[in-house]
C-alpha cells in the first residue's frame, strides 16, 4: 500500500522522522503538511500551501502560544520532531482511508544477539494490557518462555498439523502468561511452513501477533517478510549489522530500530527508535522475569503506543 504523502516544510531532520514513520515527504499532492513555525523561511514557505490542506506544526514556545492564538487544533501543535511525538498528530490530521491496522508484527535482527527477544516480550507484555496478544517464539530457543517466567510447549507437536492448523489447535499448546499468549518453545525451530501456518491462525483470536522470529538473512525471516504487517528490525551501531542492512533493497519498509545506540542513521538508513544501553534495568528484569524498566523501559513504553497507533 502506498503511503501517505506529506509536504515537509522544514529542515532535513523533519524529513527524515516522516520516512521513519513509514509516510512519503512530496513537494506536491500532499494530504497533511508539516511546518516547522520554528524556522521563519518555513512559515513563509507554508503561507502558499493550499488552506484545505491540513497542517501539523512544530513549534518552540512562543511559536506554541502564537498557534494556538491563531485555532490551531493542540493535538496538532508538536514540540518536538522525533517520530514518537510527531506520530500521533500526523496521524489525527490524515484523511480516514480504508486500510487494515497492522495486526501482525515480526521483530528480526541485522544479526543474533541484538535484543530481539527482549524487544518483542517486552512490547507483549505492554500491548497486552489493552488488546489480545499472541506471541510467537520462531526461534526455537525458549528465550521467549524464560522471560515470560513460563513453560512452552514444543513445536514439532505441531508439525503434523501445518495443513490444517486453526487458532484451536494453537490454544491446546499455547501458554498464558503476563496476559498474554506464548506460543513455541525449545528445542527445536518450527518448519518455514509451519511457522507461517501458525502466524495465520494465530490472528483468528488475536488483536496482535507478535513473531520473535531468527535474523534477517534467515529463510524463515524472510518468508514472513511478505506474511506480516510490520517489520521491526534491531541492529547494532557495529560492521557486521551495516554489512547486513546494505543488503536490503532501498525500498524495503521497515522500521529500523538502533540497539543500544543514539545512531540516527545506520548503514544510510533512517532509524525509527533508538533504545538506549540500560544494563541495570535489563540486569533487575532478568532477576525476577518481569518487564524491564528504566530508561529502556520507558523506551518499550514509547514503542508499545506506535504499535497501538500503527494498529488502529
Amino acid at each position: 500500500m502506498r503511503s501517505a504523502r506529506v509536504s515537509v516544510i522544514g529542515g532535513e531532520p523533519l524529513r527524515e522522522s516522516v520516512i521513519a514513520l513509514g509516510l512519503e515527504p512530496c513537494d506536491d499532492g500532499a494530504v497533511v503538511a508539516l511546518v516547522d513555525l520554528r524556522d521563519p523561511a518555513a512559515v513563509a514557505r507554508a503561507a502558499a500551501l493550499d488552506r484545505a490542506v491540513p497542517r501539523v506544526v512544530v513549534a518552540g514556545e512562543p511559536e506554541r502560544h502564537l498557534a494556538s492564538a491563531l485555532g490551531i487544533d493542540p493535538s496538532r501543535i508538536v514540540v518536538s520532531q522525533e517520530p514518537a511525538v510527531l506520530g500521533p498528530a500526523l496521524m489525527s490530521a490524515l484523511p480516514v482511508v480504508a486500510r487494515a491496522p497492522t495486526r501482525t508484527v515480526l521483530v528480526t535482527g541485522a544479526r543474533g544477539g541484538v535484543g530481539t527477544t527482549l524487544l518483542a516480550t517486552n512490547l507483549g507484555r505492554r500491548l497486552a494490557r489493552t488488546r489480545r496478544v499472541c506471541l510467537i517464539d520462531g526461534t526455537g530457543s525458549g528465550a521467549a518462555a524464560w522471560w515470560l517466567g513460563c513453560g512452552a510447549g514444543p513445536w514439532p507437536e505441531l508439525e503434523g498439523l501445518v495443513d490444517e492448523l486453526t487458532a484451536d489447535h494453537l490454544a491446546v499448546i499455547a501458554t498464558e502468561a503476563a496476559g498474554l499468549r506464548l506460543v513455541g518453545g525449545a528445542p527445536a525451530a518450527p518448519s518455514r511452513a509451519l511457522l507461517a501456518a501458525t502466524v495465520r491462525a494465530a490472528t483468528a483470536k488475536s488483536d496482535l501477533v507478535i513473531v520473535d522470529a531468527p535474523p534477517m538473512t534467515s529463510a524463515a525471516a524472510r518468508d514472513l517478510a511478505a506474511q506480516v504487517d510490520r517489520r521491526l528490525l534491531l541492529a547494532y551501531d557495529d560492521p557486521c549489522s551495516r554489512a547486513t542492512l546494505a543488503s536490503l533493497a532501498p525500498a524495503d519498509d521497515v522500521w529500523l530500530v538502533a540497539s543500544q545506540s543514539k545512531a540516527a542513521r545506520l548503514d544510510e538508513r533512517a532509524v525509527f527508535r533508538s533504545l538506549p544501553r540500560d544494563e541495570s534495568s535489563v540486569a533487575q528484569a532478568m532477576a525476577k522475569r518481569w518487564a524491564v524498566g528504566g530508561a529502556l523501559g520507558t523506551a518499550y513504553d514509547r514503542f508499545a503506543e506506535l504499535l497501538l497507533i500503527d494498529g488502529s
